[in-house]
């Protein structure tokens, strides 16, 4: 259940004994489809989820600051006068990597006390590194008196990433949860660096989303998510093109290495895909929806190879029931999003968990995403109200 505004201006004040200036909501977000696509200038279509991170902040007098998690009760105390050369020793790590390298992007100067609440879930496939990044962007620069543009925040938090944490991450999380609009889906443009809200109001369709975290770990996903970028960039440069959305299905047949020309022919049809169910979802076809979801997973499987055993049972098993599923994020393990009627939530949770058991797996993780949330935002009491 998610936090009120009267609840974590309580848990502030019996941490750090006065109140706080400022408090925002970073969503995590879940991709419905085009994944594997946005290094390669392609498109996607994520949604921001109501599992959040909650950052609060206040402004100290001092050359401290201070950090507690509610995620594994983790307390931090760091010096300012230590922190530039901390901040300098990449790559950086853990919860005190991820505060001096806002820190250090803002210019801060000033010490602070800060609390981080979560409902989000690590490691599966929610960004919730990109959730943290930008929930302290945004309020250690509003406690630090600085005004971010939109654009600039979201770059930053790539940063965050990219140059202190040495995670090769792209645009899309920061951008997704920055811009997330509820009730809508984001149809982003990689390749523009930009998005803008498309409808994708299931909810109002008698539809939910669930996110089923298989439990696999994703021992794979660095790797061979850096071994992903390398062939779609050769493809690219076989064929010619700056990036293989300036492809098209006749071309990749020149590509005479296989192993090429299947990851260029997922990135060129799932471009396609997230086109065709940004047109269902306005459209109210719901069961084209299902169907591309489900031709999206088989990509990702057979053409991509980024699925697993376990993934690619879960979604046939929804599949079976009519479930409109796919694998979503890098692959090599994590997490299932799922398209299903409102009264198929206990079936769901009953078949999978019998069946996870029956394999001798860890049961799975379900989470259920009523409707599409609202991206990153200022918390105030009138809001909550």
């Amino acid at each position: 259940m998610a936090p009120t505004w009267a609840s974590l201006q309580e848990q502030f004040f019996e941490r750090f004994g006065q109140e706080p200036d400022s408090i925002w909501q970073s969503p995590g977000r879940i991709n419905l489809i085009g994944d594997h696509t946005d290094y390669q200038g392609g498109l996607a279509l994520p949604i921001a989820v109501p599992y959040s991170t909650w950052v609060l902040g206040r402004m100290r007098a001092d050359q401290t600051i201070r950090v507690y998690s509610d995620y594994g009760q983790e307390e931090i105390h760091i010096q300012i006068p230590s922190m530039r050369s901390l901040a300098q020793n990449r790559p950086l790590r853990g919860l005190a990597g991820f505060v001096m390298a806002a820190w250090d992007l803002l210019r801060c100067e000033q010490g602070m006390d800060l609390l981080i609440v979560s409902t989000l879930p690590v490691a599966t496939g929610l960004s919730s590194s990109a959730s943290l990044s930008l929930g302290l962007l945004a309020t250690m620069a509003e406690i630090m008196g600085q005004s971010v543009p939109q654009e600039q925040m979201i770059a930053l938090a790539r940063m965050i990433e990219n140059e202190y944490l040495g995670v090769n991450s792209g645009i899309l999380d920061p951008l997704a949860i920055a811009k997330g609009r509820a009730n809508s889906a984001l149809l982003v443009d990689a390749l523009l660096q930009d998005a803008r809200p498309v409808p994708f109001d299931y909810a109002q369709n008698g539809m939910s989303l669930w996110i089923i975290d298989t439990q696999t770990p994703r021992t794979l996903a660095a790797s061979e998510y850096d071994k992903r970028v390398w062939e779609t960039q050769e493809a690219s440069r076989m064929l010619g093109v700056a990036n293989l959305r300036d492809a098209n299905g006749q071309s990749i047949e020149r590509l005479a290495d296989p192993v090429l020309r299947a990851r260029a022919r997922h990135v060129i049809r799932e471009n396609q895909r997230v086109e065709w169910t940004v047109e269902a979802a306005q459209d109210g076809d719901w069961d084209r929806v299902k169907s591309l979801f489900w031709a999206s997973h088989q990509s990702l499987s057979q053409d991509f190879m980024v699925s697993t055993a376990v993934l690619d049972q879960t979604v046939e098993w929804l599949q079976e029931m009519g479930i409109g599923a796919r694998l979503t994020g890098a692959g090599f393990g994590g997490s299932v999003v799922a398209l299903a009627y409102l009264g198929q939530g206990e079936d769901i949770t009953r078949r999978l968990t019998q069946a996870y058991c029956e394999k001798g797996w860890h049961s799975p993780i379900f989470l259920e995403v009523r409707s599409p949330a609202e991206g990153l935002h200022k918390l105030t009491y009138e809001r909550t109200q």
